[in-house]
């Protein structure tokens, strides 16, 4: 049996959560972007100055997933004005058969109730089949969408919700 842990992130793991999020992004991404559109990108978002402004937020939580000690994932929650988002839930591939996304899920949907959400959102591409058909077995609706943009590539995201 495998220990499972979901613990937060802090500034302590800033590197460790800039390996996870370019790998993960990476390795779910690379094959639909342009190399310089996916460098422009994961230097950007993913840069230490850019994921240390994300900890440092009082409205944003990171938890790193960790199976039998190693980092298998992890996802960022935004909670502000009563509304939570689930803004990222990657897993890295040799963990994908864990179940690992839907325990990150529940993790969310949890802290969402905690917070007295009565619905929970977030993005996703359009063409990313696998986590749409996730999203869908697991409750959520698609609600509207809006431009993701990927380096000079504007991408389409729908946006899902699930009632709680």
């Amino acid at each position: 049996m495998n220990k499972i842990e979901i613990v937060a992130c802090d500034k302590d793991d800033l590197k460790t959560l800039q390996r996870v999020s370019r790998q993960t992004f990476s390795d779910t991404f690379d094959e639909y972007n342009t190399k310089e559109n996916m460098n422009k990108f994961l230097e950007d978002a993913y840069s230490q100055e850019t994921l240390l402004k994300e900890l440092d937020d009082i409205n944003s939580q990171f938890y790193l997933a960790k199976v039998d000690g190693d980092i298998a994932g992890y996802l960022k929650e935004n909670y502000k004005d009563g509304e939570f988002v689930l803004e990222r839930i990657y897993v890295e591939k040799t963990f994908q058969k864990y179940g690992l996304g839907k325990i990150l899920l529940d993790h969310a949907i949890s802290a969402a109730k905690l917070n007295h959400c009565d619905h929970i959102n977030l993005g996703v591409w359009e063409h990313n089949e696998n986590a749409k058909a996730f999203y869908k077995k697991m409750g959520f609706e698609r609600i509207s969408q809006h431009i993701f943009n990927l380096g000079d590539d504007p991408q389409t995201d729908y946006i899902l919700t699930k009632k709680l």
